[in-house]
């Protein structure tokens, strides 16, 4: 959500900011004398306690907490401006994972994220639990390239352990100058070992819809898939609308899976384009009542017949819409349970040019339920199944050559196609043994029990070829599934 306050920090919010942040302070060990048991002394607990006891003791009645508070941070950060910054950061990071405070350059990072184009390997991400979850690659990135898939969790960059480190501060371990390569360590569901690979850092730039006409058993149907809640995704939604008018259709597949998120009023607006008047989409539940907002559909009399599909990355926006389309009765959702995301966060620009993100809500569905790490069951729940792999279309290695790290032949496409079939080899497919190729078989190896030294000897290309008779390849069960629904 986007709410804009141009604001500086004010000392009643420092007051705060010294009693909760203990990054300021350190725990100090005394001893209460010869003999006695060591105990832990808070400091911030006991600066709490000397400024309350000043106020009511102090004769002198401008003695305030503001003013002490005030006085406090003043000779602080005279002495360490750093720690200015640590402190917000400290702060807003304290109140769950999805607030951050953002230095000015930081900021205009994080608006360049939200605004459609970032230099990066081009990816959206979700945080929970202190990892780096990966909602989708964006297609045609050097991510989606590079074999990264929903669901990988981000674990380091270059030197870097991600893991555990603030959102912001991680992702600018990933970005960084259009051209330079990072390389990124994922675990992947299934495979034992972290994967490693370079990636080349592009300018990325999202394109948030793409729609497509299916004709099945004498329908028509338009599926809609929304990758990301970008500013434009209204725009390009109502697009899509004209298209199926166009197609002379009412039947709408809405793809929302792996979709994380992103401005709650996209969503608003794209809910506003399928509802009657006066619908409830959803309600921000604040804790000053006052401050609660409702949004309801300024309406259409155009009605569509519509499938939802979400899964287990579907989040945030794409919960709001998904709820205000099924709780309205124009939409059945088909799929699996989604992320369960819903707190709406607000951004407020400080006096110094950064950013203050932080939880200032709970959105609410249309039926009055807070889904936040709870998700939205889908009416049809329905998991993709899978499928033995087609061994016709990859032939068997000759068993005459051993490769490695700079050979080329048809072989070594052959050998890239079935680690990628598998979820191994991150890169591109041909006929290059590259260093992506190493790891690869590098890891394969590993799981095999085989002597992992990045080398595709005759024993590895033997159980290379054995792992894929036995391997599986996903159906689109759940987008079948909306189709048979019309």
């Amino acid at each position: 959500m986007r709410k804009w306050f141009k604001t500086s920090v004010i000392w009643l919010c420092i007051v705060a900011m010294l009693i909760s942040v203990n990054s300021m302070f350190v725990f100090a060990e005394i001893n209460a004398g010869a003999g006695a048991s060591e105990q832990t002394v808070d400091l911030s607990d006991n600066v709490e306690k000397i400024i309350n006891n000043l106020t009511i003791l102090s004769r002198y009645d401008d003695v305030t907490k503001e003013k002490l508070y005030k006085t406090a941070f003043e000779a602080v950060f005279n002495e360490n401006p750093q720690a200015y910054e640590e402190v917000l950061k400290a702060i807003l990071s304290s109140i769950d994972e999805n607030s951050a405070y953002y230095n000015q350059e930081e900021a205009e990072k994080f608006l360049q994220d939200l605004n459609e184009e970032v230099t990066g390997i081009g990816v959206n991400v979700l945080m929970s639990d202190g990892n780096i979850i990966v909602s989708q690659p964006i297609p045609g990135s050097p991510a989606e390239k590079a074999g990264i898939m929903a669901g990988d969790i981000i674990i380091g960059a270059d030197t870097s352990d991600l893991r555990g480190m603030e959102f912001e501060a991680a992702l600018d371990k990933i970005r960084g100058k259009e051209g330079t390569f990072v390389k990124v360590r994922i675990i992947r569901s299934g495979i034992s070992e972290p994967i490693s690979f370079n990636i080349k850092r592009e300018k990325v730039t999202q394109n948030p819809v793409e729609y497509e006409i299916i004709e099945a058993d004498g329908k028509k149907i338009i599926k809609i898939v929304i990758y990301s809640f970008t500013e434009t995704v209204a725009e390009n939604f109502k697009k899509a609308l004209v298209a199926a008018d166009t197609a002379r259709t009412t039947n709408l597949i809405i793809d929302l899976r792996d979709n994380g998120g992103g401005y709650l009023d996209q969503a608003v607006a794209i809910a506003d384009m399928l509802l009657p008047k006066d619908s409830l989409i959803t309600t921000e539940d604040h804790k000053i009542s006052l401050l609660n907002k409702v949004y309801k559909a300024k309406g259409t009399t155009k009605k569509y017949k519509i499938a939802v599909l979400v899964n287990k990355m579907s989040a945030s926006a794409s919960e709001v819409l998904t709820a205000a389309l099924v709780d309205n009765g124009v939409a059945k959702a088909i799929g699996e349970k989604t992320f369960g995301k819903g707190t709406v966060q607000t951004m407020s620009m400080t006096s110094d040019g950064g950013i203050m993100k932080y939880t200032s809500a709970y959105y609410l569905t249309p039926n009055g339920e807070n889904i936040h790490k709870v998700g939205i069951t889908p009416d049809i729940r329905v998991e993709n199944t899978l499928k033995p792999v087609d061994m016709s279309l990859y032939d068997m290695f000759s068993l005459s050559k051993t490769y490695r790290v700079g050979d080329k032949g048809e072989e070594v496409r052959l050998a890239k196609e079935m680690l990628k079939l598998l979820g191994v080899f991150v890169g591109e497919v041909n006929e290059v043994y590259d260093e992506n190729l190493k790891i690869a078989v590098n890891t394969f190896q590993k799981v095999k029990n085989l002597f992992p030294y990045g080398v595709l000897d005759i024993t590895t290309q033997l159980n290379l070829y054995d792992a894929l008779k036995t391997a599986e390849v996903e159906n689109d069960d759940q987008l079948q599934t909306a189709i048979d629904f019309f």
